[in-house]
């Protein structure tokens, strides 16, 4: 991984401990916005690999993160349930190996049922 995006991605790691222990105080809008800012560095760091498929699985792994803080949110809006769906098809649309596409599946299945249950 190069420099820049190891450290966006130890940058999200980090909130994103953050945010896992405010949710579980039930520190809620602390969370959210952890989870927020996590999301942020691990999408800045996947998305300097979108185009980079000789990087797997480093890149699906990086989308497939971006797309799983977006589905801690506790309270996730139509807006976030989009930016983690965009996040899943450029992890599926590279090359990933089997097991990181199962779990982009997985969230992708995850994301559908919240979109469903909205619309519902």
């Amino acid at each position: 991984m190069s420099i820049v995006i190891d450290e966006l991605h130890q940058k999200a790691m980090a909130l994103a401990d953050e945010a896992f222990y405010a949710k579980g105080r039930g520190e809620l809008e602390t969370a959210q916005s952890k989870y927020l800012e996590a999301f942020e560095y691990e999408k800045s760091a996947a998305m300097l690999l979108v185009n980079e498929y000789s990087q797997e699985p480093t890149r699906s792994v990086l989308f497939r993160s971006a797309a799983c803080l977006i589905l801690n949110l506790p309270f996730p809006s139509d807006e976030h349930f989009r930016q983690a769906e965009r996040m899943v098809a450029f992890g599926l649309s590279g090359n990933p190996p089997e097991e990181i596409a199962e779990e982009l599946r997985e969230a992708w299945r995850e994301l559908m049922g919240h979109l469903q249950q909205e619309a519902a």
